[in-house]
């Protein structure tokens, strides 16, 4: 019985993964490799810096593209983020389908608007100002950025050595959640800092399947993450039908053989997640079902892509169905419990009651699930710098069942769900400032900045490159 409930923590990718990227640290770490870019800054010895330069990619090459709708708190401070890396005729806003002032806002950035009416959702929203602006003929690189993103100031120097490497096509963006606790609710903690915890999980697994070797990952995040725009021609930007498009984007990749993913902690940017409950589900279950819609429209083909996403997928549905098993009997066991306790003694009340006590370890419980799992999240508060993260992780078991039951719940969705792909993004925190990347930007509306807003606290430090 131990192993099972360990798995369910750990699993065989975790395992995995966490391996091979080791191998990759400690190999890039003492091991000098013969690639372009490894190292920021001056020339080789005997290089002139010019030479050494010479088509390399530059911030001037990259278009920024940001779609929108109704995100007239947050687009400004995303917005004066670019603004750090690129011009503003290299930042395009496709305000899609809004009712408020993001048009506006972002026109008064001096910044590229397209304004769609109806909207066609994010993906529709990126192929119009992909073919609008005729962005493959005049970029080399495409960033795309959601509406609540904040890009950390040296994204693009650390990002473009990367996307300069031979057969590299694209690159993953290293997500962080944004915490700022002064401005959320008791669950807005909680639920942030389990989201933190599953960026740092996540990420771990994705730095081993973007090591030049392997190649495996499923998602370049749409939050943030950079394109050659030389291979959109030869991708479906917006299939008909899907709900999200970062996982259909990814796998274009993968099936069309159209190069390498990139990726590593240092090229960052911090992205708002649900401060509640109701938020948090919708987001969650938009995730899951654009990721089995995304698997049922690509399918297998024989690769080691489809291998190791086979894997991943055995082991979520197990680890998925074995926790709502779990919660439910957890369940029938808190009813009946309460029930005996209030003097109810209904002869088929007591046998169930003996049965649930008989067949829960609570020590294995203890020793096998909660534990394993509680560790996992103090990893992460060492490597985030977020103490913080030791009081909520007491109850991130509870929120890894919500998360199962939306696993199954949109499994069979993506065979009778087809999505316009326009979507309702949760609830945003006003943002005054862009502290959270470490950027000091100001909100510009109307021509005038005003005075930044307060900064993170010091628990805020959020994950280290």
């Amino acid at each position: 019985m131990e192993v099972p409930f360990l798995f369910l923590v750990v699993g065989v990718n975790l395992a995995l993964w966490s391996v091979v990227g080791l191998v990759r640290y400690g190999t890039e770490r003492w091991i000098t490799w013969p690639v372009r870019g490894d190292h920021e800054g001056g020339a080789e010895a005997g290089t002139d810096p010019a030479e050494k330069d010479e088509g390399r990619l530059k911030p001037a090459d990259v278009a920024v593209l940001i779609p929108a709708h109704n995100e007239e708190p947050v687009i400004a401070a995303s917005i004066e983020s670019a603004l750090r890396l690129v011009p503003a005729g290299n930042i395009h806003v496709v305000a899609d389908g809004c009712a408020d002032a993001t048009a506006e806002i972002a026109r008064a950035a001096g910044v590229q608007v397209l304004e769609l009416n109806p909207g066609r959702g994010k993906a529709g929203g990126i192929e119009a100002v992909v073919e609008r602006f005729d962005l493959p003929g005049r970029f080399e690189v495409l960033l795309i950025v959601d509406a609540d993103t904040v890009l950390d100031q040296n994204y693009l120097k650390r990002g473009l050595v990367m996307l300069d490497e031979p057969g590299v096509v694209a690159l993953a963006g290293y997500a962080k959640a944004s915490w700022r606790p002064q401005e959320l609710s008791a669950m807005g903690r909680f639920l942030v800092s389990h989201r933190t915890r599953v960026y740092a999980v996540m990420q771990w697994l994705k730095y081993g399947q973007t090591w030049r070797w392997t190649n495996v990952t499923s998602i370049v995040p749409g939050f943030a993450s950079m394109y050659r725009t030389r291979v959109l021609r030869g991708m479906d930007l917006n299939p008909p039908g899907l709900v999200i498009e970062d996982f259909n984007m990814t796998f274009e990749i993968h099936r069309k053989g159209l190069g390498k993913i990139a990726f590593r902690p240092g090229v960052n940017a911090t992205t708002q997640d649900p401060d509640n409950f109701r938020d948090y589900y919708r987001q969650v279950s938009r995730w899951f079902l654009g990721f089995w819609q995304t698997v049922r429209r690509h399918g297998y083909w024989r690769s080691w892509f489809s291998a190791a996403l086979l894997l991943f997928l055995a082991e979520v549905l197990v680890a998925s169905i074995a926790l709502v098993l779990l919660t439910g009997v957890m369940t029938a066991w808190a009813l009946t419990t309460f029930a005996v306790n209030a003097g109810v003694t209904w002869a088929w009340l007591l046998e169930a009651h003996a049965g649930f006590d008989a067949s829960i370890g609570w020590t294995t419980l203890l020793l096998f699930l909660f534990l394993p799992d509680y560790l996992l999240t103090c990893v992460t508060a060492i490597a985030v710098r977020r103490p913080s993260l030791l009081l909520y992780g007491l109850g991130f078991l509870v929120l890894k069942a919500v998360d199962a039951s939306a696993v199954l719940r949109t499994l069979p969705q993506a065979w009778s769900t087809r999505s316009s792909g326009q979507w309702k993004s949760p609830a945003r925190r006003p943002v005054a400032s862009a502290g959270d990347a470490d950027v000091q930007s100001r909100r510009v509306i109307g021509g005038v900045p005003p005075d930044a807003g307060p900064p993170s606290s010091p628990d805020g430090a959020g994950p280290q490159p």
